[in-house]
């Protein structure tokens, strides 16, 4: 007795993951009868290695790489699960998705974009005392960034003579940079 068999309509075994209709006819001058069924392939288990996940803020999206094995598969990529790559300073959960009809598998890891560097320049550093309060000024490069003054670690500005050790401090989610400097009231 032979058998002929049947894979989706043709007589070659599928290799591909799946589900495929099998239909098993006896071959025989004697006998006769058939069978229908299905085969299924499972997704075979691949292995997804996440990179770049360390980055700086420049204003640019930041994206993680992904690597598999075997090699060149398709994985999808989400940060704190959306597809959109970020652009801010922070930590971001980052999902690895292989996307293949024969293999499955992904990876968990975590993006963090460090705030960039920008820099303080302290201004009015020096006046007379005259009863009224002092400041110092500061600007930023980038311009216009916030900055917090501090006088002798005190946020009040001084009034009386004297040498104030004055820090700028940026408070910016995606800039950091500080200075020191002196504020000198003359009597």
């Amino acid at each position: 007795v032979s058998n002929a068999s049947l894979y989706d309509g043709s007589t070659a075994a599928p290799t591909n993951a799946g589900s495929h209709a099998v239909v098993g006819t006896i071959n025989d001058t004697n006998y006769q009868g058939s069978a229908t069924g299905t085969l299924v392939i499972g997704k075979a288990t691949a292995t997804v290695t996440l990179g770049g996940l360390s980055a700086t803020y420049d204003g640019s999206a930041k994206s993680a790489t992904a690597t598999t094995n075997p090699v060149g598969l398709i994985v999808d990529l989400t940060y704190d699960g959306s597809a959109s790559a970020p652009t801010n300073a922070g930590s971001y959960a980052v999902v690895g998705t292989i996307n293949d009809s024969n293999y499955t598998g992904s990876a968990l890891g975590s993006l963090t974009i460090a705030k960039g560097a920008a820099s303080v320049s302290l201004g009015n550093l020096s006046a007379t005392y005259d009863g009224t309060v002092k400041s110092a000024t500061a600007t930023t490069t980038p311009a216009s960034l916030p900055v917090g003054l501090t006088y002798d670690g005190a946020s009040t500005s001084p009034t009386h003579a004297g040498n104030y050790e004055v820090v700028g401090t940026i408070n910016h989610a995606n800039y950091q940079g500080s200075a020191i400097g002196t504020l000198v009231i003359g009597k």
